[in-house]
């Protein structure tokens, strides 16, 4: 743990991957019941939802004291972070959906409430299929050398889509359960989640502002992919505990008793 957490800092070079976090995970993952992996999934984001060094710091001294090569290092940090981001939403939205059907058990067969969550698994399951697939940090820097630059753009275009559309899927999400949180009595409010508007960042705009102003607007869009992630983390973690906070009550309660959301 001690190590995982030292590999996350702002400075590290060398960062928490999927591969080592799943491998933590199958180390870790003894059975426990579905609100406990709720709580693992929310408590990871100490390691994967990770913030950059700053951006300042980065453009104009790193990047310059390294001829370069610190760039490589944040490109592939950047894409590494959505991967580990992608990799813990889905284990979170799998737990969540678990740890509902668990009390539907302890409190009596509810088929209406069981088709909601297949429902549920089955559109995120499609959402991450479709829209949330994998990047790949160290096979997105090796086609950017082969490509002599041009596929940064294909990763910084994913990047960016991936931020937006992730949004929607935990608004659908968190709308999707609360009607069914509601029905089973484990919440008297819904739990939401507001996208964030200035994060839909469109990609052609940015390319042709970049070309029409020779480069200079690169340094915006730059920071945008640097610092975007780090604006959405905190209503994530907030719509997470709410969510969290629901279930321990519910299960510490699961016949009676409604939760604060």
């Amino acid at each position: 743990m001690l190590l995982l957490a030292a590999l996350v800092g702002p400075w590290s070079v060398v960062p928490v991957t999927p591969r080592v976090l799943r491998l933590w995970r199958e180390k870790a993952m003894e059975p426990i019941p579905a609100v406990q992996r709720v709580d693992r999934y929310v408590h990871e984001r100490r390691m994967t939802d990770q913030t950059l060094v700053s951006w300042a710091i980065y453009m104009f001294l790193l990047s310059w004291i390294t001829l370069g090569i610190y760039t490589i290092v944040v490109f592939y940090r950047r894409v590494n972070r959505t991967d580990l981001f992608r990799e813990r939403r889905r284990h979170y939205y799998d737990a969540v959906i678990e740890a509902t059907r668990q009390y539907v058990d302890q409190v009596g067969q509810d088929t209406e409430s069981m088709e909601q969550l297949d429902d549920i698994r089955r559109y995120v399951n499609e959402r991450f299929e479709d829209e949330h697939r994998m990047i790949n940090a160290g096979l997105s820097v090796l086609l950017t050398f082969l490509t002599l630059g041009i596929y940064w753009f294909v990763a910084a275009y994913r990047m960016m889509r991936f931020w937006w559309e992730i949004q929607l899927t935990e608004e659908d999400f968190d709308d999707k359960l609360s009607d069914c949180w509601l029905r089973l009595g484990i919440v008297q409010y819904r739990v939401t989640f507001e996208p964030i508007p200035r994060l839909r960042r469109g990609f052609g705009l940015h390319l042709l502002l970049t070309f029409v102003t020779l480069g200079i607007y690169g340094f915006v869009w730059d920071y945008q992919l640097h610092t975007d992630p780090e604006k959405l983390y905190p209503e994530v973690h907030s719509t997470e505990d709410m969510v969290l906070f629901a279930l321990r009550h519910a299960e510490t309660a699961p016949h009676g008793g409604r939760a604060a959301a």
